[in-house]
């Protein structure tokens, strides 16, 4: 398993849910925008910074849940695709593993039928060395 960078972290993280690190972002911004009122003693715009801070927060955890929540929806349908995938290969083979044997045992019937013909083995297997259809044929002929 590779070590990841901050980096890459981020980028990583950023394609699954863009919102999350725009909001921290905007968080971070209105923060420090309320520091700055904060020093220069402008209470009234300081309070509006805060109130954009608490609403950047709000809207930050609604991406962070809401994210969760889409890409947990998403990993279970892709885990429900997959299992399903997997059911119809296991099928697939099994059929091709039945319709293998079948045709094994229907070659086999077909080779026991053609050694019974040429051994001329008839209704008591050549007990009597002649098969029973043979000794018909033989009485229709002298008759």
């Amino acid at each position: 398993m590779p070590i990841e960078t901050w980096g890459g972290k981020f980028q990583r993280r950023f394609k699954e849910n863009p919102f999350v690190p725009i909001f921290a972002g905007l968080t971070t911004a209105s923060l420090i925008m309320a520091s700055t009122k904060l020093r220069k003693r402008q209470s009234t715009s300081m309070n509006y910074w805060f109130r954009v801070r608490v609403l950047m927060q709000g809207l930050t955890l609604v991406a962070v849940v809401g994210g969760s929540w889409y890409y947990g929806q998403m990993k279970h349908q892709k885990d429900t695709k997959a299992a399903a995938e997997q059911e119809r290969l296991i099928e697939r083979l099994a059929f091709e593993a039945r319709l293998r044997a079948a045709e094994e045992a229907d070659q086999l019937e077909k080779l026991e039928a053609a050694a019974r013909v040429k051994m001329g083995a008839g209704w008591f297997g050549g007990w009597w060395g002649k098969s029973a259809k043979s000794s018909e044929g033989d009485g229709k002929k002298e008759a």
